[in-house]
């Protein structure tokens, strides 16, 4: 997997971007020279000067007149009965549950990836910093696996983020990106030059009280790494101390079939804010309740902290950027972001944070 940006040419590649009920978006540095301009899932290639054009301070994209690049109206994003076909119809459309009161626009195939534009630039400058704790003491049994050239045995357990959901690999659409498990285990393997073993026991709608239901598949492996990813699920349901005593109950079941096994927690992505069910708190709860809990853990225990990065990256551009459901799924750019919080915990060439 390449970086998301290269701080020593200042490169910035495939940012995602997505004009939803506006005619403008944002991108995360500011631009000196756009490179490219494309929707991968058309298969489709824009121009500036013909389709956008960049504001002076090389931050904002605005559509043209007769731009090809596509564009959600508000009208669109908020879809009206009855016309609307909601979740969970299979064909669904649109989803209730609006802050506001409105329906939201919610697809869980490709459509968000066939209306957002991706843009490769050479910015002005990287300037990203989201402040991450340095873990290079975590996880020492995996990291020296990884040294040796041994081969690495992953599990995964959590909701559909993990399961793959709205990567273009899970879509069956172009471009048939995979999901942020099947790049970290991909990027590992090359990295490092050794075997790399994924299973992944995450299954969509589930939260971690879940993974009791399950315990026999991801018990049995005895893996190596167990990642552990709940969270968008449990926002509503659970306070953030009773998700952290059900993560403590995962980790304790796990040790005592597998002491040999370590612990990757990830902090959740924070869904659509305008979507009652991930409206702003909880997830800043949960996250920094993770935080603590891995800060008390022993080395046995790291933190893949998406929650921060994805807020950081959230200062500059619109969850819709983001995206790949509407409302609380990342598109492929979302789950590069994934990987890449993953990634740098093993390797620093992989830290752009």
């Amino acid at each position: 997997m390449s970086l998301l940006w290269n701080r020593q040419t200042g490169v910035v590649r495939r940012e995602s971007c997505m004009f939803a009920g506006t005619d403008h978006a944002r991108l995360l540095f500011p631009a000196a020279e756009l490179l490219r301009i494309s929707c991968p899932a058309l298969g489709t290639e824009y121009l500036p000067g013909r389709d956008c054009t960049l504001s002076d301070d090389g931050r904002t994209l605005k559509l043209l007149p007769d731009s090809r690049i596509p564009r959600l109206t508000a009208r669109e994003l908020h879809p009206k009965e009855p016309e609307a076909r909601f979740f969970p119809a299979p064909d669904a459309d649109a989803i209730r549950g609006g802050v506001d009161g409105r329906n939201l626009r919610f697809d869980n195939r490709s459509f968000f990836a066939r209306t957002q534009i991706e843009v490769d630039y050479r910015s002005c400058g990287i300037d990203f910093r989201a402040e991450l704790e340095p873990q290079e003491k975590r996880l020492p049994r995996c990291r020296a696996r990884l040294e040796r050239r041994e081969l690495l045995n992953i599990t995964v357990i959590g909701d559909s983020i993990s399961e793959g959901y709205n990567a273009t690999a899970f879509t069956n659409s172009p471009p048939f990106e995979p999901a942020y498990p099947e790049l970290v285990r991909r990027t590992l393997s090359e990295r490092f030059q050794t075997a790399v073993e994924l299973r992944n026991r995450a299954i969509g709608g589930t939260g971690c009280r879940q993974a009791a239901d399950i315990a026999d598949s991801w018990l049995g492996d005895r893996p190596d790494l167990l990642i552990v990813a709940y969270g968008m699920n449990d926002f509503s349901p659970l306070s953030a101390l009773e998700f952290i005593r059900t993560l403590a109950e995962i980790r304790g079941r796990c040790r005592r079939v597998s002491p040999e096994t370590e612990y990757l927690f990830i902090a959740s992505m924070s869904g659509n804010p305008q979507w009652i069910p991930t409206r702003p708190g909880p997830d800043a709860e949960f996250a920094a309740a993770l935080r603590e809990f891995v800060a008390g853990s022993p080395a046995d225990t790291a933190l893949a902290d998406v929650h921060k990065v994805w807020g950081k990256i959230l200062e500059q551009k619109s969850f819709y950027d983001l995206t790949g459901n509407g409302v609380n799924h990342p598109n492929d750019y979302g789950h590069r972001i994934y990987a890449g919080v993953l990634l740098a915990l093993f390797d620093p060439q992989e830290n752009c944070f």
